[in-house]
């Protein structure tokens, strides 16, 4: 159980030990990097200002994937080395690297034409060396109306199909967390770096943090500090110019509005011609993603810092609409039928580029001045490659800086994340009957670890249950409904009360938020974005955590903070013509 005392260990460990590496930011690439490290047997930190996976790495399309649309550009080797690292998620995280099914439809007037797609198609197959999951085929005209039957048949010449990857990118962050958890690394999050400390040569050794639930402040030294905050990385300490950082916004519908048999479709913008997918996501249908350029409301353009509000625009709610109904044009999707929106900011390195779009997806890694390790720009595909390369980086600068103990290869090509020991189609679920929808989900979503989830089903959680599990020190705990674990947290999607629990005890959660919008998508499923069962959640979590009742309706106000935030584009939005 991760109990009060546990997270008080760890911040006495971070303020009292001293660490090789010390890596600030718990998104896919800091996740990445302290997993490496920790693996090859460095004395590893980490910590983040807010939840793991809390902003962009939580945010994206939920693909693992070459980028098709990337050979446009020429960038072959981004694509093979993406292309490879697909491959390699898919043997070490197969419940979360999962093949998915993508149509592409062509137009008579449009690029890219049939043949041309079905040439850059080929070409991609061919950079994935013609291994698994690699397809695709052409399909008729008349094919395509029975695949999608909805699809604008108004100059449709035909589609190709291929094959690419499906992810759920909080917990493949989550998931690489934890195993550098198990290889030795102290991980905290709310934990906000606040200033660097430097020797007498001028060489950062050591950060300022504070927790930020408790305000205890700490100091965590390190021989290598890592700047892995992503969009933020611009505005970290003294501030540096790396970035070109870009907005992307997802619409999420009802699946019985907007289907999706099952597959995602490439999309053209009416207004622009990028391409946008249409992704399946059980009984939710996502759209997206922008990309433009972002700057904060009513301001010139500068870098993000936390705290700024990430969120959809009333414009780009619009933009992705148009797509929809341009594409599926007797489906008519307004504004009404928006269940939630998400966004997120790319941590782009700044080149020169003809459009936002255009804007190469490399990653660079950067040694500044004071010695701190920079790593900026990637995509989610390649984030363990791109913690490989760094923690290389790593290794020079330590033994330049008096490192001497034997430091182990890179194992993370070959070791399967803590859910991807087993093929999740051939886990043990235990006797108890499961719908189908939700035995998928926990396959997916859990892999090897699905079995943990299942037995807390069985466990009592009542008044009664929560008066003998509450720490000692909670005191004046309001009365609570009893909670089925074995229920479904909303009628209408997969997700269980078991997950609550699991969650809590076993996922270094911190607030409802975490629990309720990254281990579990409620906040993006939920018609209501999860503000009916708040309370609830906040109940179990209390009890495992020790919560106070000020506690637990400080998490639930945050909450419901987080939902109007994601839902601000709608008091913005003029009237439809």
């Amino acid at each position: 159980m991760i109990a009060a005392s546990a997270r008080e260990q760890t911040l006495r460990r971070l303020n009292d030990d001293s660490f090789d590496v010390l890596v600030v930011g718990g998104g896919a690439t800091g996740a990445g990097i302290a997993r490496d490290a920790a693996l090859r047997g460095f004395r590893v930190a980490l910590v983040d200002r807010g939840d793991f996976a809390g902003e962009t790495s939580s945010y994206s399309s939920k693909l693992i994937h070459g980028g098709l649309r990337y050979l446009q550009y020429g960038d072959l080797a981004l694509v093979f080395e993406a292309l490879s690292e697909r491959r390699r998620l898919m043997a070490t995280a197969p419940h979360l690297c999962r093949p998915i099914e993508f149509l592409f439809p062509a137009y008579k007037g449009l690029a890219p034409r049939l043949n041309v797609l079905g040439a850059g198609i080929a070409l991609y197959n061919g950079l994935a060396l013609w291994r698994r999951p690699v397809g695709g085929r052409r399909v008729s005209r008349v094919e395509v109306s029975t695949l999608s039957p909805l699809l604008r048949k108004a100059g449709l010449q035909g589609a190709q199909l291929y094959v690419d990857c499906q992810t759920d990118d909080a917990r493949l962050v989550l998931e690489t967390i934890l195993d550098a958890a198990v290889a030795g690394a102290v991980v905290a999050p709310r934990v906000t770096v606040t200033e660097l400390v430097r020797d007498r040569r001028g060489r950062a050794c050591a950060a300022l943090a504070r927790d930020r639930a408790a305000g205890v402040e700490l100091t965590i030294r390190a021989r290598v500090i890592v700047n892995a905050t992503g969009p933020f990385s611009d505005a970290f300490d003294r501030g540096r110019h790396n970035l070109r950082p870009t907005l992307g916004v997802h619409l999420v519908l009802d699946a019985a509005r907007m289907p999706h048999g099952g597959r995602a479709t490439v999309l053209r913008s009416p207004r622009d011609g990028r391409l946008v997918f249409m992704l399946p996501a059980g009984r939710r249908t996502i759209v997206g993603t922008t990309d433009t350029d972002w700057s904060p409301p009513g301001q010139t353009r500068r870098p993000p810092r936390p705290g700024d509000v990430i969120a959809a625009r009333a414009e780009d709610v619009d933009y992705l609409i148009d797509v929809v109904n341009a594409g599926f044009p007797g489906v008519a999707v307004t504004p009404d039928d928006v269940v939630s929106t998400y966004a997120g900011l790319r941590p782009l390195v700044e080149v020169p580029a003809h459009t936002v779009s255009a804007t190469s997806r490399e990653h660079e890694i950067l040694i500044e001045p004071d010695g701190l390790l920079t790593i900026v720009g990637g995509k989610l595909t390649t984030y363990r490659r791109m913690a490989e390369e760094a923690v290389d980086r790593i290794v020079e600068l330590s033994r330049d800086r008096g490192y001497e103990d034997a430091v182990a290869p890179c194992s993370t090509g070959k070791r399967p994340l803590p859910g991807g020991n087993a093929d999740p189609a051939r886990v043990s679920l235990g006797e108890v009957e499961l719908a189908p929808d939700v035995e998928r989900h926990l396959r997916q979503s859990y892999g090897s670890r699905a079995g943990r989830v299942v037995a807390c089903m069985s466990e009592p959680w009542s008044q009664s249950q929560r008066a003998r599990s509450a720490p000692r020190t909670v005191v004046d705990l309001p009365a609570v409904t009893p909670v089925d674990l074995s229920a479904r947290i909303d009628p209408d999607l997969p997700y269980l009360w078991a997950e609550v629990l699991h969650a809590a005890r076993n996922e270094l959660v911190t607030e409802v938020e975490d629990v309720l919008r990254r281990r579990i998508p409620v906040f993006r499923d939920a018609r209501d974005q999860g503000m009916g069962v708040v309370a609830r959640a906040a109940s179990v979590l209390g009890d495992v955590l020790g919560w106070s009742a000020e506690r637990r309706s400080q998490s639930v106000d945050a909450y419901a903070e987080s939902v109007a935030t994601s839902r601000a584009w709608i008091s913005t939005k003029p009237p439809r013509k």
